[in-house]
């Protein structure tokens, strides 16, 4: 059974969370925290394997803060930082704060237990932010294979060139731009492929 602290001031959150947890049979909830400030404090006394520390935390003390806190009063201190915003800059603040993982909190309840037992084994878990970008007005996200595309296309690659990297017709490479141009509301390719050069897709074809 893991021991899990969660800090979350969130309380529908909290109680879908609780729910996911029962149904496993494998963790153990040791502790609930609306309040950040006193994380520390209950980190030292209940000794959790796991705390799962919400980002977004009201009150004068952010997740990431008390997270560095509490990993440098207890360096040995599993914590997974959890959040339901696709924010590059999240990730980056976990990290950089000590975390140890990070896990999106509509994540499936497998997926919770994966994540805190590969934690607890010293795996550090941290998503690819990319994968859950989305792009112009209309917010949308795009398949692996338009994904695919797109890089080619921030590279500056020809339909024909597209093509014969993927495997795939040069039709098929147009029916895709077409699909990617209307699920975004981009007027023309090169606007899109501005917006993913802007996120990072032109850097490498294998990311």
């Amino acid at each position: 059974m893991i021991r899990v602290m969660i800090v979350d001031d969130q309380r529908i959150l909290l109680e879908g969370l609780l729910h996911l947890f029962e149904k496993t049979g494998k963790i153990e909830v040791v502790k609930i925290l609306q309040l950040s400030e006193v994380a520390e404090v209950a980190a030292q006394v209940l000794q959790p394997d796991i705390i799962l520390m919400d980002i977004c935390m009201e009150g004068r003390t952010s997740g990431i803060e008390v997270t560095r806190r509490i990993k440098k009063a207890l360096p040995r201190q599993k914590i997974i930082i959890m959040t339901g915003f696709a924010d590059v800059h999240f990730v980056e603040m976990a990290r950089e704060a000590g975390a140890d993982s990070f896990i999106y909190k509509e994540s499936s309840a497998a997926d919770f237990v994966d994540t805190m037992e590969r934690t607890l084994k010293g795996e550090h878990l941290f998503p690819d932010v990319k994968e859950r970008t989305t792009f112009g007005l209309h917010h949308a996200r795009l398949t692996k294979r338009e994904l695919d595309i797109l890089r080619l296309v921030c590279r500056n690659k020809s339909y024909q060139e597209i093509a014969d990297t993927l495997h795939i017709s040069r039709s098929t490479v147009s029916f895709h731009v077409s699909n990617m141009l209307a699920k975004t509301g981009h007027k023309n390719l090169v606007g899109l492929a501005v917006e993913a050069a802007e996120k990072g897709y032109a850097a490498n074809t294998d990311k």
